[in-house]
């Protein structure tokens, strides 16, 4: 029985809060100055976040040519950078505790201005009507993952010892919390197959290969930057593609497109992270 998709929600804000607050105990300014010393870096990938991603989602539309709300589907998680989850996974995958937090920040921010332009790019490619503001943006943005990390910062600055004592115990429990709403989209994936098919799901796979190894590219003359880079290329943030879907009363299938993509994405992710623990763990 399809679980609803409320549920799902549900758990995944619960997850959001959790890992960013978690993330938030660990931070410092020291972090911040520290990062802020590789400006070029963190441009370099900025771009690489905004502007190739969504332009290969584009040639993937158009090669093969999904049913229309499967496309919009495509290209909205394709345009939705900064997902709630990818610093945690950067510094899964072994990047650097100082550039990881300042380029997600960066992405975050940049997601104000570049995922309005980028549906306004949209609606002429594909002849859709969508429109987002700024402002739509920023709440998202703000309440799902700016606060809680600030929250989480703001205790680390007056608490430091109750922030290092909490911080993983929290991250474990925000690993649990996104592990279950990951059981309860499997779950829901027979009834989006039979809905839209494989084609979101492929797509988010194969987009999320060719973007892993885009952000390693930019981000390949350290060592230390290259696994942030390339995860925070890849990462799409699905809370933002659906809030576009949903403000222009999408159809169901679009949501749909956009959830299967996440599910490829998502594979796509574990199989990159498992790999990198190997090379690590050597």
């Amino acid at each position: 029985m399809p679980i609803p998709l409320h549920w799902i929600g549900v758990s995944a804000v619960a997850a959001v809060f959790v890992v960013m607050f978690s993330l938030g105990l660990t931070l410092s300014r020291e972090h911040l100055a520290a990062a802020l010393t590789r400006r070029v870096v963190l441009s370099v990938v900025v771009f690489a976040v905004i502007v190739p991603i969504p332009l290969f989602a584009v040639l993937v539309v158009k090669l093969f040519n999904p049913p229309l709300p499967v496309a919009i589907g495509i290209l909205l998680m394709a345009i939705s950078p900064g997902a709630p989850v990818a610093m945690r996974r950067a510094l899964d995958a072994g990047g650097d505790h100082h550039f990881a937090p300042a380029l997600h920040l960066a992405i975050v921010l940049f997601a104000v201005v570049s995922v309005p332009v980028s549906v306004i790019v949209i609606d002429k490619i594909i002849g859709t009507d969508f429109i987002v503001s700024p402002l739509d943006i920023g709440r998202q943005v703000f309440f799902a993952q700016l606060l809680p990390l600030a929250l989480g910062a703001s205790v680390r600055a007056w608490r430091r010892p109750l922030a290092v004592r909490w911080s993983h115990p929290l991250a474990r429990v925000g690993n649990l919390l996104i592990l279950g709403m990951g059981c309860l989209a499997l779950i829901d994936l027979p009834s989006i197959l039979e809905r839209v098919g494989w084609v979101p799901s492929l797509a988010g796979f194969g987009i999320t290969v060719v973007s892993l190894a885009i952000g390693a590219a930019f981000g390949h003359r350290e060592a230390q930057v290259w696994p942030a880079s390339a995860v925070a290329t890849a990462m799409r943030n699905p809370g933002l593609a659906l809030l576009i879907a949903t403000l222009n009363h999408a159809s169901p299938a679009v949501m749909t497109g956009i959830i299967g993509y996440a599910i490829g994405l998502a594979l796509a992710m574990v199989t990159f992270l498992q790999w990198r623990r190997r090379v690590t763990a050597r």
